[in-house]
């Protein structure tokens, strides 16, 4: 029964948000600029409110680093579908998803309409576009959300980063933001490789079922660690940035000792 709520409540709202992205995106007396803060803190009240129908209690440290503060390109590893949930609770945002986003049911619409930022790695000249658009929205002082893993993984140690998009950054002179999220608790017991795979969505897992089954669960305990922010410049090397951020996660993750082994 609590399955079937869930997902009336979502299906719900995903229907009332797609007429607000579609009510911001027609407002004519509204600039480019205006339109995508607007669309970021809706796609942030979505996410409040899809947290709390999915039983998402979440424990924030180091907020005050960045408070009253915009245009971070923001970083994190990449575990599950949840993250950008998590990601978007905390801060208003526009996401960088990978091309294919656009064909999924619902998702593809939601995404198309909330100024989704849609890449495609494998040619030079889209590559270059994508950067000026991520670049664009960074300028007008609204947060960007990327996972420059590219693809979610199975562990939240095995953290690889690619560095293409931090052109974006560099040429806004924005500051980079990496975060840590650690999902500690399902349905009150400790995250574990045996029970992993009940908020984990990696490989060839099927996003539906996945989805279904995860609405089951009661509770979800997440903790997320906002690090310090990374300050790019003219100059500075996107590698080296990559580098940077990737290290600052994964020397937090070891602090963190990530899922616990049986």
């Amino acid at each position: 029964m609590i399955k079937i709520l869930k997902i009336l409540f979502l299906f719900l709202q995903i229907i009332f948000f797609i007429f607000v992205f579609a009510g911001l995106n027609c407002l004519l007396f509204f600039s480019q600029k205006k339109k995508a803060r607007s669309i970021s803190f809706a796609i942030h009240a979505f996410s409040i409110i899809a947290a709390f129908i999915m039983g998402l209690k979440i424990k924030i440290s180091g907020f005050d680093k960045i408070k009253n503060k915009k245009g971070f390109f923001l970083v994190t590893g990449h575990l599950s579908y949840l993250d950008g949930i998590i990601a978007s609770r905390i801060f208003p945002l526009i996401f960088v998803a990978r091309g294919d986003l656009k064909t999924w049911p619902f998702f593809g619409v939601f995404s198309l309409i909330s100024q989704t930022i849609f890449v495609n790695r494998s040619t030079p000249s889209g590559l270059q576009k994508e950067i000026e658009k991520i670049s664009s929205m960074l300028k007008n002082g609204v947060n960007v959300m990327f996972f420059p893993q590219g693809t979610t993984t199975a562990s939240p140690n095995n953290i690889l980063f690619k560095s293409s998009f931090f052109e974006a950054p560099i040429a806004s002179n924005s500051m980079i933001l990496p975060f840590v999220i650690k999902y500690i608790k399902v349905n009150g017991e400790a995250v574990t490789e045996k029970n992993k795979d009940c908020i984990f969505w990696y490989g060839d897992m099927e996003f539906v079922p996945h989805l279904v089954d995860f609405l089951g669960l009661k509770t979800i305990e997440v903790e997320v660690d906002i690090l310090e922010p990374i300050e790019s410049f003219k100059g500075a090397g996107r590698k080296s940035l990559s580098m940077l951020s990737q290290e600052a996660i994964k020397t937090k993750l070891s602090e963190k000792q990530g899922i616990e082994e049986l």
